[in-house]
């Protein structure tokens, strides 16, 4: 699809517009939406969450994307929601505003600081060592807690897994792993083996 996307005012007033294009991919709605801006007026770089290689805009953290347009939602409301939130946030860029919706860094930086908000730890083994967990078609609440207490899963953190794992899917937690594996985060490589066996 291609066309014009506007940014509207609470007021329902046309502030901007952009001409834009949308991909929807095979698997849709496991996988979001491909947007790219086409007129040339963004940059393409991670600044303007837009990537350099092919022009798609990171509209929204696929692992965030429960608060905002859960898998089944009706593409009205990534149309009205995430998009036009993505958007708004670039024409204020442009203006010399600053971002206005609590905007997540691009790539490994931005799964760190969306998991540091759900686990109140910015520890990155510990993200990696929930990230296990989500990842895994099954887990076993005998096994030691993520979190690092020392106590088993049951008695400790279950439920926070329980209700992280209705809200991410493993597969979303397995690309996350790999994107944090490959990046400059501090990583502990000699998890490395074990985050492959999520896959």
């Amino acid at each position: 699809m291609r066309g014009t996307f506007s940014v509207y005012s609470p007021q329902r007033k046309v502030l901007d517009r952009y001409r834009i294009s949308i991909e929807m991919p095979r698997n849709y709605p496991k996988d979001l939406p491909i947007v790219r801006e086409t007129g040339g007026r963004i940059p393409r770089n991670q600044d303007f969450h837009i990537e350099a290689a092919d022009g798609r805009a990171c509209v929204l953290l696929p692992d965030d994307r429960w608060r905002c347009f859960p898998e089944g939602a009706p593409f009205e409301q990534f149309l009205a929601g995430p998009l036009h939130d993505f958007f708004h946030g670039q024409s204020l860029v442009e203006l010399g505003g600053d971002w206005p919706f609590d905007e997540w860094k691009h790539g490994a930086e931005g799964i760190v600081q969306h998991y540091t908000d759900l686990l109140d730890t910015d520890d990155v083994k510990t993200i990696v060592r929930f990230l296990r967990v989500i990842a895994k078609q099954n887990f076993k609440a005998h096994l030691p807690c993520p979190c690092g207490s020392g106590k088993k899963i049951k008695k400790c953190c279950r439920a926070k897994i329980v209700e992280l794992r209705r809200r991410i899917a493993p597969a979303m937690a397995r690309k996350s792993l790999e994107v944090l594996r490959a990046s400059t985060v501090p990583y502990n490589r000699a998890q490395e083996g074990t985050v492959r066996e999520t896959r």
